[in-house]
Order: structure tokens, then sequence, then C-alpha cells
């Protein structure tokens, strides 16, 4: 499909709603991404992959993709997938829903219960397993590289990069993506990407690649790997020449300033993984997000998909309202205080309001003590005037809650003193 045949397709769905049909492939487009070698080829991965039903008749039904070649080898990938419809057991309601691809962690897999998760709440959701396994954990006939410390770092020592785990994880996500989109239920114009731990690091990079996506969630996951508390070990375990090219061809610093989809970063401020100063300028490089850190936020695969904070930004970002919460800004730093202007979604107030700080600069992110007051929201309700600490801050933040429980936060402050 060229460019203006596409162009006529959206228009035609804009005016005639979910009736407008559209035909294959929905391709990315690259142009935006101005790097000097980019690995994957968008195109080839823009094309829904061969796949076959291994159960199309449960309520979460599961499948086979091919994805990308593996040491000259085919790669096959194991995914489960569900939608409204099917989880309700009830037939095909011709509806079109969004769509959602998910993205597991280290140690993770294909979460059958995530799917349903996504499924009950209105998307139709595919969640693959980048490992090379199946439903019970044996691996494929044709399996992809697994998840070890060789698959992620070492191999960069040997020089082909698309033997490296991030090359086959990434354009098995991309690909699960087009599968997605020839679904003839899918609304292609509603579609995002979450994951969680280095599922969230993959999000940056495919949200990053993949320009189809309306949205993305990376949860924990960020860039700058070579400053991290625990990944800069395996990265300085390798020569200098190869820990730069993993930098530069696997990072998600070098792809996320192109990134089109509205991005929604949510992470704790204790990771043990993704600490503080690499999560800002992660966050930094894309210049349309959305940042939420949840206090003391547990680092796990089910508390990764438990805040309904992912739900509520899906939810409005899915559906033309990318800012769905209560959101603050810092727009003032004078007089020993901080003023923080307010922006309460329609029918909703800041129910409560908190300033953590931590001027603990000796321990690690997750053992990092910090501290929390209550924070004065004005009988305005559009903002707060809060005193720094006399001790000052190395980082904070302002922590919301509005009336039906949900986060909103500022995003990390630096190096407040008290002047």
């Amino acid at each position: 499909m060229n460019r203006m045949k596409k162009i006529i397709a959206i228009l035609l769905l804009l005016a005639g709603g979910a009736s407008a049909q559209f035909q294959q492939p929905w391709l990315i487009d690259a142009r935006h991404i101005k790097v000097d070698t980019l690995l994957w080829d968008l195109n080839l991965l823009s094309k829904a992959p061969q796949s076959r039903w291994l159960d199309d008749t449960g309520a979460v039904r599961s499948l086979l993709y091919r994805s990308v070649d593996f040491e000259g080898k085919p790669t096959e990938v194991f995914a489960y997938y569900a939608n409204p419809d099917i989880i309700a057991g009830r037939p095909a309601s011709n509806k079109k829903f969004p769509g959602l691809v998910l993205i597991h962690g280290g140690g993770g897999k294909a979460f059958r219960e995530w799917v349903e998760k996504w499924a009950n709440d209105g998307y139709a959701a595919i969640a693959m397993d980048l490992s090379g396994n199946g439903a019970d954990d044996k691996k494929v006939d044709q399996p992809g590289p697994d998840q070890s410390n060789e698959n992620k770092f070492q191999k960069m020592e040997k020089g082909n990069l698309k033997n490296v785990w991030t090359y086959h994880a990434v354009a098995s996500s991309i690909l699960a993506h087009s599968l997605l989109l020839s679904f003839p239920e899918i609304d292609p114009l509603r579609t995002g990407v979450t994951g969680i731990s280095w599922g969230g690091y993959l999000t940056c990079l495919v949200a990053s690649l993949d320009s189809r996506f309306i949205a993305a969630a990376p949860v924990y996951g960020c860039g700058f790997y070579d400053e991290s508390d625990v990944f800069k070990q395996s990265l300085n375990a390798l020569t200098p020449a190869a820990r730069a090219r993993w930098m530069k061809f696997f990072d998600p610093s070098a792809y996320l300033p192109y990134a089109k989809p509205f991005m929604f970063f949510i992470n704790g401020n204790k990771d043990k993984h993704y600490n503080v100063e690499p999560y800002i300028k992660t966050y930094e490089l894309s210049g349309n997000r959305q940042v939420c850190i949840i206090p003391d936020m547990p680092h796990s695969h089910k508390d990764g998909w438990a805040p309904a904070e992912i739900k509520t930004f899906f939810d409005g970002a899915l559906n033309g309202n990318p800012h769905p919460f209560v959101t603050a800004y810092i727009i003032a730093k004078e007089k020993n205080q901080l003023t923080v202007i307010l922006k309460p979604i329609a029918g909703k107030q800041v129910a409560s309001a908190e300033f953590y700080y931590t001027n603990d600069t000796t321990s690690d992110n997750e053992h990092r003590k910090w501290s929390h007051i209550p924070a004065k929201i004005n009988e305005d309700a559009k903002t707060i005037v809060h005193p720094v600490p006399e001790e000052g801050y190395k980082y904070a933040f302002f922590y919301l809650k509005d009336t039906d429980g949900i986060s909103g936060t500022t995003a990390f402050l630096k190096n407040g003193a008290f002047e």
C-alpha cells in the first residue's frame, strides 16, 4: 500500500468508523530513524508472519508464528492471544478492538493470565515467549536464543549482531504487532505495546522502531544500561569495542529520540535494576511522554502489570486522550519553595499529595533511603506551594492521587539545594 492509499484508507476509517476495510500490510515508516546503520529490516517485519493455531477454541488461544533466522536456521515463536469476544465465550461481534503487544521480562514467558487481564479489560492482546519456549516451558521445535547472559551480552564478542538475543526479541515483538494487525477484529489505529523489566527495555526499542504503535508503556525498563547498578557489570565484562557496539545497536538511548508513540514511563523510586539517574536520562529523550513514579514499587511481572495507571493510560491514549491523569508541573523554585501547577482531568480532583525526597548518595538505588511528607494542596485545588527541605535533596518527586485512587506524579527533580 503506497502512502497516498494509506492516507485515503485512514480518512475512510475516520469517516466511516469500524466498517472501513483495510489491506495488509501496514508498513512501518522508518524515515524518521536517523541512525547510520539500522540493524532490523523494518519493511520485512511490517508483514504479518506465517502462523498456525495450536488452540483456536479456548478462552485464551495459542499459536506459533515465524520469526527471524537464528544462526542460519528459521525460528518460531509461541504466543497466547485473546480478545473480548473470545474471553467472554461469545461469537465474533464484528467489533473493532484496540490491540496490545505484551512483552515479558527476564526469566519470564508468554503469560496467559496477562492476556486474560487485558481481554477482560476490552483489549485484544498477544503475549509471546522470547526464550524459545512453548506453553509447557519446553523448547519449540525451532527456537530462537534464550535469555542467557551469553546471548544477551557475550555474543557481542563474536561479531554477528543478529545472533544477539535483543535482535531477536525486538524482531519477534514487532512481528507480533504485524500479526495482530492482520486480524480483522483489530483497530489498526489503536494499538499499543507494554513490557516489564527487560520487557520495558524492549518496549523502549520496539516503540522507537515501530511507528505503527499509538502508545507505549515501558514498566521499570529504560536505557543507558552502562549506568545501571546491575547491568553495567555485564557490559563492563566485555571488551571496550564490544561494549560500545552493544550501546550503539541495542541500548534504547540510541533510538528513543525517534519514537513516535505517546510514551508512559512507570517505575518505582527504588528499583534494583533501573536506577534513577539513567531512568531520568531515558525518559528525557522522549518528547511525547508521561512519567509515573510509584513509591517503593516492587519489581516482578505481577507487580509490573498490576498498576491501574497502565490501563488508565491506554484507555486514554488509544481513545484520543493521552493525558488521562492528574498532571503536575514544577513551574518555579524560588524563595526556598517549589510551586507546582496541578491539572486534574474533568470530573476528578487531587485527593492527596506527598513530597518524596532523598539525599542518600552512598547507597545503591535499591537501598537508597527516602523521606516523604504531606504536601498541602491550595484551596484553589490547582497549585501546591511546598518548602524545599532545609537539607535540600538529591532526587525528589511529588506523588498525587485523584479521587479514584489513580496516581499522578511529577517527573524526578534533581539537585535541589536550600538557597
